[in-house]
């Protein structure tokens, strides 16, 4: 994928999308990053998500305004991952979206299904079987904007797919996942 690429939804939003591994994520983008998942901190330490969001592993599509370089629109960090699957002698080879997170602004114009196409590309392009994400029950917004607009199902190892109802009720996520 050759970068940076271009997001026109319109003239109020032209957008730059740029590629970095967590090694070369300008430390200004490393605060934007965390300072825009802070609500999630409720599950996890402040120390924790910090650290999921400078892994070795960690990639970024970032979205910026074209004209205005400090203007940041918002971000997708994923990792190229081994995961498990109900057959326990196989590891499927999965891009996993850890964060899409948006300004208010940014959001409700198309910008995210956009990032998620291009991790499904680059999961194409790598060989992977699926993109995989987490997503917590309560989080409605996101669930529709998932199942509903990416066409994301109940992975197989999800609580919800793999658990009695009873069961199932007890976790606050399912895990997601669509073929590449």
């Amino acid at each position: 994928m050759n970068t940076p690429l271009i997001y026109q939804k319109d003239a109020q939003l032209d957008l730059t999308i740029d590629y970095y591994h967590a090694s070369t994520l300008p430390p200004s983008l490393v605060d934007w990053t965390f300072q825009l998942t802070k609500k999630i901190f409720i599950i996890f330490t402040e120390s924790g998500k910090k650290a999921e969001l400078q892994a070795p592993e960690a990639r970024y599509l970032v979205a910026r305004s074209t004209q205005d370089t400090t203007d940041l629109k918002g971000f997708l960090m994923f990792q190229m991952v081994q995961e498990e699957t109900m057959d326990d002698d196989y590891m499927a080879e999965v891009a996993y979206c850890y964060e899409l997170q948006l300004v208010e602004a940014a959001r409700n114009q198309g910008l995210g299904e956009y990032l998620m196409g291009l991790l499904f590309q680059i999961g194409h392009h790598w060989k992977m079987e699926k993109v995989m994400l987490t997503v917590f029950k309560d989080n409605k917004g996101a669930m529709r904007f998932y199942t509903k607009k990416i066409g994301f199902k109940l992975d197989e190892i999800s609580p919800g797919a793999c658990l009695s109802p009873r069961k199932a009720r007890k976790f606050d996520y399912e895990i997601l996942s669509k073929p590449c």
